[in-house]
């Protein structure tokens, strides 16, 4: 995998911005063009930072491909991302990484697929979507189920309809219906009803808000979900990325180094969730 020049895991190497595509309030798609390409999977993240601002990390939001660009869908929440939404094309951004996990693609192999995301949980979800596509007999049926509070809310909408016509059974559905909204209201985990997956042969990947994890992983378990075959990913406020700041120590793991991927056998198992 590709870090910085000097090898160094604490010293970031520069990328340019190619191009930034609005999603929703306040949040947007960067791509990211490195100077040779990037090693990373679905499920890790790059610690992403501009010099005066900060560091924040990312989850990739792309395959890995040979043309060094990586996507990072960031939401602007505080300062430094407030930085980065401040960002053209041309503009320089750092990244160090990529860290952590990936998403188990042999843990799906042969077996339907259920992708629960809510809000901008999608985007670390979205190379999965894409892997499944371009591989489309590493799997059987792939479901994703997405939740938004609103319509305004709903990120990578353009790219939905695409997804459905490459073979992804998408299922949308909002808390809130506004602008004339038609399509579904309610949570996300309302949606188990309208799957036409084997639950109990399936294999889940969940990402978003820690209550709707919470919640998807419970239910999803409780409907006869092998908890090996529940996968999230969490999320923690990082600082190194690389163990060693302690701010993501949630029982006896770090989400930054041995996650931040986890089945929901080793969540029940470390009581990872880091509210409590």
């Amino acid at each position: 995998m590709t870090r910085s020049s000097s090898g160094n895991v604490y010293v970031p190497f520069g990328g340019k911005v190619e191009v930034v595509i609005p999603q929703a309030r306040d949040i947007s798609l960067f791509r990211v063009k490195t100077e040779a390409p990037l090693d990373y999977a679905p499920g890790q993240f790059f610690m992403v930072s501009l010099w005066g601002a900060g560091e924040v990390p990312i989850s990739v939001a792309s395959l890995s491909r040979d043309d060094a660009v990586v996507d990072l869908c960031i939401r602007r929440a505080g300062a430094v991302t407030g930085a980065l939404h401040a960002l053209e094309a041309g503009d320089t951004v750092w990244l160090r990484g990529p860290y952590g996990n990936g998403f188990p693609l042999d843990t799906s192999r042969g077996r339907d697929v259920v992708l629960v995301a809510g809000g901008i949980g999608l985007a670390p979800l979205r190379p999965l979507i894409e892997w499944f596509m371009e591989n489309p007999g590493d799997a059987g049926r792939v479901t994703l189920l997405y939740g938004a509070k609103s319509p305004g809310e709903i990120v990578f909408r353009d790219e939905m309809e695409q997804w459905r016509d490459r073979g992804i059974e998408v299922l949308v559905t909002v808390d809130r219906a506004e602008g004339g909204w038609e399509g579904r209201t309610g949570l996300v985990t309302g949606l188990w009803q309208e799957l036409r997956s084997d639950l109990q042969q399936a294999t889940a990947y969940i990402c978003g808000p820690e209550v709707m994890i919470r919640a998807a992983m419970g239910e999803l378990f409780l409907l006869g979900m092998p908890e090996e075959r529940i996968i999230t990913t969490l999320e923690a406020h990082m600082k190194c990325g690389v163990g060693k700041c302690g701010h993501c120590y949630a029982g006896p793991r770090y989400i930054c180094t041995d996650g931040p991927v986890f089945s929901y056998r080793e969540v029940k198992s470390y009581g990872l969730f880091l509210s409590r």
